[in-house]
């Protein structure tokens, strides 16, 4: 796997590091800034699980990855990942052990944990790593629709045959936000709210939900989505 290779897979994943070895954090830092979108470092797991709830308060969603090394000050990587797993429980996190850790794997595994790098690390093994957990979080990304369609949830990016069709951030967020809740319809307010995340003095607007929806049926298989009068719309998968 080569670096290039991988950052194509990467570059719109969001991390967040949590690491008390001062060394280990600034080497592996280096490598991580160079390959993904946002970085965050916390420096104990306190730290780390703050960082998680408040990213999700400014984003309105998780991080992609999050790597921890175990044994830390005031909250360690297991009980962290304990914690975040209450949470999410899709998050995809990456544990960094010693070899004498070996005693702590299994805990982690029964919790969630699937992805392991031991110390001391090295790059060869980071990118294996890396390139494992970001090519699996695509394929979970790629939705067929019908059609030849496919929306890729990790580029928010329509295609038709391999053949990318331009979408709008807000057609976007709306297509990922219906996949994401297949069994749910949702209003039109719903929809406004979500895709006017980072704008709550905007006013609602239906007239505006209405245009979207016009606009998507144009880009997607005519029986995609369907509109409830009463209820909203939702996605036929």
């Amino acid at each position: 796997m080569s670096f290039q290779t991988l950052k194509k897979i990467s570059k719109n994943l969001n991390i967040l590091y949590v690491e008390d070895d001062s060394a280990l954090r600034k080497s592996t830092m280096r490598t991580l800034i160079k390959l993904f979108k946002v970085v965050d470092l916390a420096v104990d797991g306190k730290e780390g699980l703050a960082l998680y709830n408040d990213f999700f308060l400014e984003n309105n969603s998780y991080y992609d990855i999050v790597i921890s090394d175990i044994h830390m000050p005031y909250l360690d990587g297991i009980a962290m990942s304990k914690e975040i797993f209450k949470i999410n429980k899709k998050q995809k996190i990456i544990i960094i052990s010693a070899y004498s850790d070996k005693k702590y794997l299994i805990d982690l595994i029964n919790i969630g944990v699937e992805s392991f790098m031991q110390k001391p690390l090295v790059l060869e093994e980071i990118f294996e790593t890396l390139d494992r957990v970001c090519t699996d979080f695509r394929n979970e990304n790629l939705v067929e629709l019908g059609e030849g369609y496919t929306f890729d949830g990790l580029l928010r990016a329509l295609f038709l045959d391999s053949q990318r069709i331009n979408l709008s951030d807000k057609e976007s967020k709306t297509i990922e936000l219906l996949i994401k809740n297949k069994n749910t319809t949702f209003s039109s307010q719903d929809i406004f709210n979500y895709i006017n995340y980072d704008q709550i003095d905007k006013e609602f607007s239906s007239d505006s939900i209405k245009s979207l929806f016009k606009r998507l049926r144009k880009k997607l298989p005519a029986t995609l989505i369907t509109n409830n009068p009463q209820m909203g719309y939702s996605i036929n998968l």
